[in-house]
């Protein structure tokens, strides 16, 4: 063997070519720049002409919408993304000479639409930021590379990637090539390189920095004297009058969600954001997509295990809470006290982060140890064999501390649900701060199961016509829901067609289709969940507790003992989350879900893509 000393004329000629690109590319640079007086040669712009016939026009005329099957609604804020700059901190000058924009506010605009409408990645961002230079005034101060955005809006990346082997979760070793290898010499897979479906993808995110500019955006709102919030908000909610103290009036309490969602279809990765928003922030100002706090990402192929994947975000949490924070904001420096309110969740993700028996197991309740019956396919919650004692914080932490010192690497113990100890238990208090979400348990879950049982009773004429009055529905202009769909076909619904039926369709259209008993039944529950989604008062609660009782008594006799599954059970303890915490349209998961759909746009290819996320958060941020 000896050692190649020449090449073939084809790879010295791409040799040349990769060199000759590189130097126009530099003397494009040189020549755009903000500072540079003169023309730009009309032939630097050949040098962009492969972006217009390839990458962008295919970008540009695709449907935008393909991933965009959830339209937002009243109810639902992410329009109001980060589309503004605060001017009152704007001191960048004009565009160029005449424009009536400043350059922060002209890139910030630009950025908007390519990375949240356009869906553009880095490499084809930049090259159309460069070329929309060229054909700006001379002089013009558009920034044309990351570094230079970056600057220009004082961001700094405060976020780091951990990179796991994902059947030991063990810290992968980096190699010189920028591969992952586990440095586990008991896992099976030591010292191999891990192919991207191997490997646990976790990136932490600052949460002080993130806390530090939604208030400081926010902070006029925030020093109101009268209050704006609904009288059945959070704030309402007997938990957060007892947590509020008058001898610290600056107060931030955070309300905690996650969640998985689907990203690429071929190696099934999934993504699971830890979010946070501000309770002192009222709606829907609260539930906008530039306040709400991303604290940590996991991405893998498999489900993420709470306490590696937030075990430094509820560190960073648990300072805060014992320490307390201050921020400089206009010259004035402000001492803010943190908070937990609760953690919202459907009830898969709520299992997998508190280690406790799904939904669909003996002892799923987490607010009391009511046990499942079995029956025929699946495990049932009878309403006259409920046990509702209630669960406590101190025993649930001692039987989650047993199971943990009874847990093996082949079994998985099981005291009364729980199989082992969650580091959000650290600042959560259980259950009183773990919240039943009703855009899963209603919109999702129960009205789903109602209507496919009427399919079952109603003839062909009746089902065409309750889709004949969905159809021709019209609604307030602000409510963007199409019933497109059958009820034939009510897996298709998204959680915004169930909402609008419960809360103002599901009654004219049940008394017109439906049989006397059944239509009944259905206006009590369509009245109980109407109370709840926002109360006016404590008697509506109470009266809606009433009524819970009532139906999920009878439900047996409407229909059958198959519908008393836990998702039913759970609405027992509705009244009890709403005294404590509020309305539950204040309550719900629906921006936060209406957010992960927003981050799963931010994604380009199928490599990295807990990173991409948190790049293009803090660049948008």
């Amino acid at each position: 063997m000896y050692k190649k000393t020449f090449y073939s004329r084809r790879v010295v000629d791409r040799r040349h070519k990769r060199l000759h690109k590189s130097k126009n590319h530099k003397n494009y640079i040189q020549s755009s720049s903000s500072n540079d007086d003169t023309d730009c040669p009309i032939d630097d712009f050949k040098e962009f002409k492969h972006l217009i016939d390839t990458s962008i026009p295919s970008m540009i005329y695709k449907d935008f919408n393909t991933n965009q099957a959830y339209d937002d609604d009243v109810h639902d804020n992410t329009n109001e993304l980060n589309d503004f700059v605060d001017n009152s901190t704007d001191y960048s000058s004009p565009l160029y000479r005449g424009c009536k924009y400043s350059t922060k506010k002209s890139t910030k605009m630009l950025l908007d639409f390519l990375i949240s409408q356009i869906h553009l990645d880095k490499k084809n961002i930049i090259g159309l930021i460069k070329l929309i230079k060229l054909l700006l005034p001379i002089p013009n101060k558009l920034p044309t590379s990351w570094k230079k955005i970056k600057k220009l809006f004082g961001t700094t990346t405060l976020s780091f990637t951990t990179f796991l082997c994902a059947n030991c979760l063990n810290v992968c070793k980096i190699t010189s090539f920028n591969t992952k290898n586990c440095s586990n010499n008991s896992c099976r897979l030591f010292d191999r390189t891990l192919k991207t479906s191997e490997i646990v993808e976790i990136v932490h995110l600052d949460i002080r920095s993130q806390i530090k500019l939604i208030i400081n955006r926010n902070i006029n709102l925030l020093q109101q004297q009268h209050n704006v919030s609904p009288s059945s908000d959070v704030t309402s909610g007997s938990f957060y009058r007892k947590m509020a103290s008058s001898e610290h009036p600056n107060t931030v309490t955070l309300i905690l969600h996650s969640d998985g969602a689907p990203l690429v279809r071929s190696t099934k990765q999934s993504i699971w954001p830890f979010f946070a928003s501000i309770v002192e922030l009222p709606p829907p100002v609260r539930d906008y997509q530039a306040n709400i706090i991303l604290l940590s990402l996991w991405s893998s192929k498999r489900k993420p295990d709470v306490n590696v994947f937030l075990e430094k975000s509820i560190n960073d949490i648990e300072r805060l809470i014992n320490h307390g924070t201050a921020f400089y904001i206009n010259n004035m420096e402000y001492r803010f006290l943190i908070r937990i309110q609760f953690f919202v969740s459907d009830l898969p993700a709520r299992a997998l982060m508190f280690k406790t028996t799904h939904f669909n197991g003996y002892y799923a309740c987490h607010y009391c140890v009511t046990k499942g019956h079995w029956s025929g396919s699946s495990v049932i919650y009878p309403y006259d064999k409920n046990n509702l004692e209630l669960r406590t914080h101190v025993g649930f932490t001692a039987a989650a501390n047993e199971a943990k010192q009874k847990s093996t690497n082949k079994r998985t113990p099981n005291i009364q649900g729980v199989k082992g100890f969650s580091c959000l238990l650290k600042i959560i208090s259980y259950p009183r701060q773990i919240v039943l979400d009703y855009m899963h348990l209603v919109c999702l879950g129960h009205v789903q199961s109602l209507i496919k049982r009427w399919c079952q009773l109603l003839s062909s004429v009746d089902i065409m016509k309750m889709d004949n009055m969905l159809s021709i529905a019209r609604f307030p202009h602000n409510v963007h829901v199409i019933y497109n769909e059958s009820i034939l076909n009510v897996e298709s619904w998204k959680a915004k067609h169930g909402r609008l039926f419960v809360l103002n369709l599901g009654i004219p259209i049940g008394i017109s289709c439906l049989p006397v008993l059944n239509s009944s039944h259905w206006i009590i529950y369509c009245l109980l969940v109407k109370l709840l989604h926002t109360p006016e008062s404590s008697d509506d609660i109470d009266f809606a507790d009433m009524l819970i009782n009532y139906y999920c008594r009878t439900i047996a006799n409407v229909y059958d003992e198959s519908l008393e599954l836990y998702s039913l059970h759970a609405h027992l303890h509705l009244p009890s989350q709403v005294r404590l915490h509020g309305g539950l349209s204040t309550s719900s998961a629906f921006a936060f879900e209406s957010c992960i759909r927003y981050l799963k746009t931010k994604v380009h290819g199928t490599k990295h893509l807990a990173s991409q996320i948190a790049y293009w958060y803090d660049i948008q941020s």
